[in-house]
């Protein structure tokens, strides 16, 4: 489809950009179409091709192959089922040395630039005869120009043309491949597949995210991304359970993603400042900055009698009197002011940042660490170890500081240093034991231990009714949440605790299924006030997705995003949209794309919230499905879509999109032949597309902006029935112009009406089409009219159809009704004519009330009752096709030399 929104916004740099931004276009364009059979059944041939380039491309670089051959070798690729795209039915083998043809599908393809020389060529041959893995026959292997890559290119592209087949035995299949790529590598190669029992949005994709940092780690290399998971490749496998590791990767990146909010993490409490751990994973002078504001109130709420308290607390009533005089010989008075009331506090954050280190501290050690930085002698060290260590010396020490200010900064911040690298070797040593649960039941993969699943059975067994999850399955002891996160549609059934207001019940969730919901929240770029609902974009990237074109998604996103400044929604321009089919991203406050804020929340899917502010549902529902189509149907993007009021969603591996809780109202226009089980293929997309694509244009051309969601949603709902259409044009023509130029309304809207009616097909409605158009063009030609050209003097012989119609009584039959229609009319023209009746006029109103009663009978079986339901419709249809009629008749050659001749 045309006019999509481009991925790139540059020059390609790599070979892999130039493949997303122009090949891979083409290959949808040439083979989207193409359905495959046997064991690749349900893939079309461009999905087969592309899944194949995208493999070649992330080996053939692993294993260190040249530029110019990769390029070689996804030429051969792009075309390797040479048989699957001849119509004549010959083999791979008989095509490949078919020069004239293999030129033609490169040059189709838009790969031929790949090819620089005859050599070139004759190696794409070779790797295209060679792929399916039978013996060569032709003794070329024995040839001295035989290329010395030859053998491994041939095993890249026999791998990558097995990736995708539907084998029930996945062993079956991860051995053939590793055979492969033992070969294309040059050493021993394992695969291994992560997947992922369930899809909690960001959190998920975060939890990929940690568990690609650690095996790589560990030597191995992701290939291939599935809705589902990831393929990894390695030359050994991990011996160890990397549960652990995982979780503390993954606590990780949730506390960086908490951790935006600096002054959330670094809090004043009453035994101190209080930095937590997620705080270290930032910029550690931003954290030191927090502390610094922290201690200036400190400063500024000193009170000395307060003060003077907490000296008897933690010295006369603590210490000896002797051992307060040695300390007071050495320097270490109490402190009497608010500059040294704030260097005591500096200090105790301080001693409290340090104990935080794994494995802990002990006092002593810190305080010696804390005198380095602060120019504390060994006698007063000494003489401190009589005080508490955390509340005592801290007041007796103040003014012993050497360094005043910069000394307490250089300890902070060689605290926050080591507890980062702690954390960083313990891997896992510090992470909740429920995160590490959530890793085990989320996460298959030989890595990941095993999941006790009778605990899990009998936590959903032994619920309470009142305390079950109410956002998914309960699987583990909830906590009841007063207030979800604002602007989150999440109840999947209801779960009211007594006491709790009907308009925002309390809810029971587990702890990791809210973290979910607040992370998306604070992820995604949400715009400042948020009232209604949005509706979730789940976007996937389809089956067997390179790692590249992941980093080139989360790339576009980001971007997409930075048309905000300010950190809000992004809309589109709707007019270019509607016009041209084109995307144009812009900044807005209220409703739009709520991108995310990170590209760590992209991976093997992405939610995008689309926020419509106060708006009906189905009208939100409407635009946010021309967008997901928009996005997802898209050539450089392909990625199958569900568009839910729901965060969590239930994926499906077979279906392209899925759009969940259609209206009534909306269900003819957005319901294909299968949509009975709630799914589209992707030829039921691009049709649905087509149509909100036509229902866009002609909103466009009817109604001003400010109308323009209240006729998108007339047009809608009319569609169910499509020739009513032409009543719901009419009346927002009237309503928007005082006195309409049909004729050009006309023009403007008669393309994607008869396009929408086309996509939307009725045998009855066809032929009523047929039958109207007839009576209007004898109508123009015939100039069969009142006297004026209002719209009532227009229709008038149709109108006394109608008429007739009405008043019909039970002993008129049909020959009598039009009979007398025909003399009524002749006679009306008789009157109104300044030249008098004819019997060519006469003619003229038989054939016209001809067609009308076969319209009348064929249509409607002569029954007044149906005629007159669809009264509205037809005078509003016939006003159309009578303007449609004249401009015919205008643009005729003939009346064209008439008028020339006059």
């Amino acid at each position: 489809m045309s006019n999509r929104p481009r991925l790139f916004n540059r020059l390609p740099q790599t070979l892999e950009e130039r493949y997303f931004s122009k090949i891979r276009p083409k290959l949808y364009k040439l083979h989207g179409d193409h359905h495959q059979t046997g064991v690749r059944k349900g893939r079309t041939l461009a999905e087969h091709f592309d899944s194949a380039c995208q493999f070649v491309l992330t080996v053939s670089k692993l294993a260190g192959i040249a530029d110019q051959k990769r390029a070689v070798l996804l030429a051969a690729t792009a075309v390797h089922d040479l048989n699957k795209i001849d119509p004549s039915g010959r083999k791979v083998k008989q095509l490949a040395r078919d020069k004239t043809f293999l030129q033609e599908q490169l040059e189709q393809a838009d790969i031929a630039g790949l090819i620089t020389s005859e050599i070139d060529l004759e190696l794409v041959r070779r790797l295209i005869e060679r792929h399916s893995g039978h013996n060569v026959s032709d003794g070329s292997i024995f040839l001295p120009q035989e290329d010395d890559d030859l053998e491994r290119l041939t095993a890249i592209l026999i791998a990558a043309d097995l990736l995708d087949l539907g084998l029930e035995n996945q062993e079956q299949l991860f051995r053939k491949l590793q055979t492969e790529l033992t070969v294309a590598l040059g050493r021993s190669s394992h695969l291994f597949r992560v997947r992922v029992s369930e899809d909690r949005g960001y959190m998920t994709a975060l939890l990929l995210g940690a568990c690609d940092e650690v095996l790589r780690t560990y030597g191995l290399t992701p290939l291939a991304i599935f809705p589902d998971g990831e393929l990894f490749e390695g030359e050994i496998a991990p011996e160890q359970d990397l549960t652990r590791e995982i979780a503390a990767s993954w606590q990780a990146k949730i506390d960086a993603v908490f951790g935006n909010n600096i002054d959330q993490l670094v809090k004043p409490t009453k035994d101190g400042i209080k930095i937590r751990t997620p705080a270290i994973q930032h910029d550690h002078q931003e954290v030191l900055s927090a502390v610094l504001a922290l201690l200036e109130k400190k400063k500024a709420n000193f009170k000395l009698d307060k003060v003077n308290a907490d000296l008897d607390k933690w010295g006369k009533q603590k210490v000896d009197k002797a051992e307060l005089d040695h300390a007071a010989s050495v320097g270490l008075l109490p402190l009497n002011n608010s500059d040294e009331f704030a260097l005591a506090e500096g200090l105790k954050a301080a001693y409290l940042s340090y104990r935080q280190i794994k494995p802990e501290l002990s006092p002593h050690q810190v305080w010696e660490k804390i005198g380095v930085h602060v120019g504390f002698s060994p006698e007063q060290l000494s003489a401190l170890e009589v005080f508490d260590a955390q509340y005592g010396r801290p007041l007796f020490a103040a003014k012993a500081v050497q360094t005043d200010l910069e000394g307490i900064k250089a300890a902070i911040l060689e605290s926050l240093q080591m507890r980062k690298d702690c954390l960083q070797q313990q891997k896992g040593a510090d992470v909740s034991e429920e995160l590490i649960e959530a890793v085990a039941q989320t996460l298959n993969c030989p890595f990941v231990g095993g999941l006790d699943l009778s605990k899990e059975l009998t936590a959903y067994i032994n619920a309470n009714p009142r305390e079950r999850c109410s956002l998914g399955p309960t699987k583990s002891e909830t906590e009841d949440l007063a207030e979800m996160p604002t602007g989150t549609k999440v109840q999947v059934f209801s779960n009211r605790l007594p006491g709790g207001m009907s308009s925002d019940p309390r809810r029971q969730a587990e702890p990791i299924t809210s973290l979910a919901y607040q992370l998306m929240t604070v992820g995604a770029n949400f715009p400042s006030v948020k009232k209604e609902p949005p509706y979730y974009l789940h976007l996937t990237l389809p089956k067997g997705s390179s790692p590249e074109l992941l980093r080139i998604w989360r790339e576009c996103l980001q971007n997409w995003a930075a048309t905000n400044g300010d950190g809000g929604p992004v809309s589109i321009d709707w007019l270019k949209l509607y016009k041209e089919n084109s995307f144009e991203f812009r900044t807005e406050k209220i409703v739009g794309f709520a991108f995310p804020k990170r590209p760590e929340f992209v991976h093997a899917t992405v939610i995008i919230p689309l926020t419509w502010g106060d708006t009906n549902a189905s009208v939100a529902l409407l635009k946010s499905l021309r967008l997901a189509l928009e996005l997802s149907l898209s050539s450089e993007f392909g990625f199958p879509f569900i568009l839910s009021s729901n965060m969590q969603v239930e994926a499906s591996t077979n279906a392209y999109g899925q759009v969940e809780g259609i209206p009534s109202s909306l269900q003819p226009l957005l319901a294909t032949e299968n949509y009975q089980s709630g799914h589209y293929n992707r030829q039921e997309a691009e049709v649905i597309l087509k149509r909100l694509r036509c229902l866009g244009n002609l909103v466009q051309a009817t109604a001003s902006l400010k109308k323009f969601d209240d006729c998108l949603y007339d047009l809608a709902c009319a569609a169910a029935q499509p020739f009513s259409l032409y009543y719901v044009l009419l009346r927002w023509i009237l309503r928007e112009q005082e006195e309409p130029n049909l004729a050009l309304m006309w023009s403007r809207i008669c393309e994607p009406l008869k396009s929408l009616e086309s996509l939307m097909p009725d045998e009855n409605a066809s032929l009523l089409t047929k039958y109207l158009k007839e009576a209007a063009r004898i109508a123009a030609e015939a100039h069969l009219q009142g006297s004026s050209f209002k719209r009532t003097a227009q229709m008038e012989p149709f109108a006394n159809f109608i008429a007739k119609v009405r008043s019909q009584k039970s002993y008129m039959d049909l020959e009598f009704l039009f009979a007398a229609l025909v003399r009524d009319y002749y006679d009306r023209l008789n009157r109104i004519s300044d030249y008098g009746g004819t019997k060519t006029k006469l003619e003229q109103i038989k054939n016209y009330y001809s067609v009308i009663r076969k319209l009348y009978e064929e249509v409607y079986q002569a029954r007044p009752e149906k005629l007159l339901v669809d009264q509205k419709a037809l005078e509003s249809a016939y006003l159309f096709f009578l303007e449609e009629a004249r401009q015919e008749i205008k643009n005729k050659p003939e009346t064209k030399a008439e008028a020339s001749n006059a």
